[in-house]
């Protein structure tokens, strides 16, 4: 197999290893292909190219090849380049010197070369991100409208459409495959829609803070540390934008709110339930626990860096327990475990059916 290889279609996109570039006779092969633009995705630098260095403008993102690596953050930077790279006068041309690049000399169309290590992982993973971004239509897809719909649409098609991606890369270069962390990041991708605005347009996206923080946890688990009490994030505390639609669904859900037995004070509404599947039970049976998100009434049970500890009534004149606390995670009676766990003791609290309210005010929630 080539050290390099021409990703099927209509592109000069191209992509490979390392030893493209540091051996005399491939760096040839890449004037003769008229790569214009380099992606780096792994450490590197043309210094030592001295003149011939000026044939390229070139884009390094430093990540290791690893699955708790985050490359998705850096997908917008990379197909924007990738893009300007094949398309110069495209509607992104303008922002050409943008992110850190190195300008070339040359504002001719040309082609792009995407490389990592070995031309397996990261390299294919920014190509894959990339033709994604560009022909949705081949891989089961629409241009991306937001709206909770084609959130839902996106999410239920995305781990066929990165195979799809992968598939479509290996007819050319048959060891492309990015590692497991990678793969879920690409279809991650895919269900946000692949936004590339700008580069900073994924970590603007709610969900993909919200997998962050997830991570997070998961790094405190590990260590059986609780998390930073800066670093919680309550749920009815996080803002989402006006005429955001997946967040209009969540305002008009239907279902029990719960309150506390002893003083009635509302503890979670049905957007902030956390459902769970019984796997020891009868389906006409309940679990003991209700499981919900961490809400801002929770801090002073939080702020003190426990891992595990009770849940009290906010009500000041109340201060009934009402559940229990554990970051590690709860064993529920029906024997599925819920990590993190905010769990409200079913004796504790009441269950009132509540109707969707309209034109609920922006900040309601944090009144939890």
């Amino acid at each position: 197999m080539s050290m390099i290889s021409r990703i099927p279609g209509p592109d000069n996109l191209h992509v490979g290893g390392l030893w493209a570039l540091n051996l005399e006779s491939h760096r040839k092969r890449l004037f003769e292909l008229n790569i214009t633009h380099v992606l780096s995705v792994i450490e590197y630098s043309f210094i030592k190219w001295g003149e011939e260095a000026k044939r390229f403008t070139h884009l390094s993102i430093d990540i290791d090849d690893d699955d708790d690596s985050d490359l998705l953050v850096h997908f917008p930077k990379a197909v924007r380049f990738i893009d300007r790279g094949l398309y110069p006068s495209g509607g992104s041309a303008d922002q050409s010197h943008q992110s850190g690049e190195q300008s070339s000399t040359s504002s001719l169309p040309g082609g792009v070369y995407v490389h990592c290590a070995m031309g397996k992982s990261r390299s294919v993973s920014c190509i894959i991100a990339y033709l994604l971004y560009k022909y949705p239509h081949r891989f089961g897809g629409n241009q991306f409208t937001p709206s909770h719909a084609a959130t839902l649409e996106r999410r239920s098609t995305a781990a066929d459409a990165v195979h799809k991606a992968l598939q479509c890369v290996r007819e050319s270069r048959s060891m492309a495959g990015p590692n497991d962390g990678f793969m879920r990041q690409l279809e991650m991708w895919w269900e946000f829609g692949c936004p590339a605005e700008d580069d900073d347009a994924i970590e603007r996206h709610p969900a993909y803070q919200r997998w962050l923080y997830d991570r997070m946890l998961k790094d405190a688990r590990g260590m059986r540390l609780a998390p930073d009490a800066e670093l919680i994030r309550f749920e009815d505390e996080v803002e989402t934008g006006s005429g955001d639609e997946e967040a209009a669904a969540d305002q008009a859900k239907t279902g029990k709110e719960l309150r506390c037995k002893k003083c009635r004070r509302v503890l979670a509404t049905p957007k902030f339930l956390i459902s769970h599947t019984p796997t020891g039970q009868p389906e006409s049976s309940k679990c003991a626990h209700i499981f919900i998100d961490t809400l801002s009434w929770m801090r002073p049970a939080l702020e003190d860096g426990a891992l595990d500890g009770r849940l009290v009534c906010p009500n000041e004149k109340c201060g009934a327990v009402v559940g229990r606390f554990a970051w590690q995670g709860l064993k529920c009676s029906c024997q599925e475990w819920v990590v993190p766990a905010f769990s409200l003791n079913r004796s504790r609290v009441d269950e009132v059916i509540q109707r969707p309210i309209a034109h609920t005010t922006p900040g309601r929630a944090g009144n939890l």
